[in-house]
């Protein structure tokens, strides 16, 4: 284990798949001006850690199990204005990585990326910069030009994280059933999850929703 050096940018790990913080943690290792200095499986712990080790820098999943990753940036940011916070996330950024923008991360990385833009992305965020691909910086820009309220219906902007993703899982031709397993909750969850969304999104009924839902994925 590299031993951490004075001035080392001080990492939280947040992630509730071991596997994935154990190779982080060795790809830091191998960086020069990082260490980590704790790590954290859900929302609490990282909260206590955030308390106890004071890091520079937290890289953060969205899906911690049962908590929500954008909750927890949410608190960390409120908390600790000076952290960094980057998301390293299996989703696709341009579904969640504005979300994440807003509720105050630094960056936006998925982790299929080449392990090289991994370590580009640490050493944007910890330096005070920001990292996300050009594809979302246009799409935020083009929010903006656009004005506030021209979006007032995308997913994207009014469903919740998990709302959104089955949303998604629709589009993608899933059945409620489909969708209760993937998501390891109970079918009737699922279908207050639906009505929720259709409530949301301004549509009617269970057709409407299946079509607006392979509409928008296509769309991404």
């Amino acid at each position: 284990m590299k031993a951490a050096h004075v001035g080392d940018a001080r990492v939280l790990l947040v992630d509730d798949h071991p596997t994935f913080r154990e190779g982080l943690r060795s790809l830091i290792e191998h960086t020069d001006g990082v260490s980590v200095c704790a790590e954290a499986d859900s929302e609490s712990s990282a909260m206590r850690k955030l308390e106890a080790s004071t890091p520079d820098l937290m890289i953060v999943d969205l899906n911690l199990g049962d908590d929500s990753g954008l909750r927890l940036i949410h608190r960390a940011r409120q908390a600790f204005s000076k952290l960094h916070i980057l998301v390293a996330s299996m989703y696709d950024e341009l579904m969640y990585g504005e979300r994440a923008i807003n509720a105050g991360a630094n960056g936006y990385i998925c982790k299929q990326d080449d392990p090289h833009k991994l370590v580009e992305a640490i050493e944007v965020v910890r330096h005070g910069g920001l990292y996300i691909s050009n594809k979302l910086a246009n799409r935020i820009r083009e929010r903006e030009l656009s004005g506030a309220g021209a979006a007032v219906e995308d997913p994207v902007e009014v469903l919740s994280e998990r709302e959104l993703q089955v949303f998604t899982l629709i589009g993608n031709g899933y059945s409620t059933k489909e969708i209760a397993v993937k998501l390891h909750v109970s079918p009737k969850t699922v279908d207050a999850h639906r009505d929720h969304v259709k409530r949301k999104i301004g549509v009617p009924d269970n057709t409407r929703l299946i079509h607006r839902a392979v509409q928008w994925v296509l769309s991404q």
